[in-house]
């Protein structure tokens, strides 16, 4: 079968394995900020924009505070166990986020603190 030049980078295995896991790490991820978004402002809050603006720049703000050091961590460690952690550490956020609200123990200070540090793992 003849890929395309613009896909011939899919002939490698690792590549193709990447790529399927970064799709699925980054749909989670969308689902996730998604849930959050929408668990504050229909169940926590009385449709409080204010509120779901304050868990999406928790999400954000991690990103500037933390993304100079990151560059300096992938020059150091391995960037394979680098992604295990910081899978592992959103998939953890993500049960916890899970159990919260199926348990009905969720309040607004559980997603924002989930949501900072869901911004962090990012």
């Amino acid at each position: 079968m003849k890929l395309s030049a613009t896909f011939e980078s899919l002939r490698i295995r690792n590549f193709r394995l990447w790529v399927v896991g970064l799709l699925i790490s980054a749909t989670g991820t969308w689902m996730q900020a998604t849930a959050q978004d929408w668990i504050v402002l229909t169940e926590l809050t009385d449709q409080d924009a204010a509120a779901v603006g304050v868990v999406i720049a928790l999400q954000l703000i991690p990103n500037l505070l933390i993304l100079p050091l990151a560059g300096a961590m992938t020059e150091r460690f391995s960037r394979r166990k680098i992604l295990l952690i910081a899978q592992c550490f959103s998939f953890t956020l993500a049960i916890i986020l899970g159990v919260l609200v199926l348990t009905s123990t969720v309040e607004l200070w559980h997603v924002w603190i989930l949501a900072f540090l869901l911004g962090c793992g990012s």
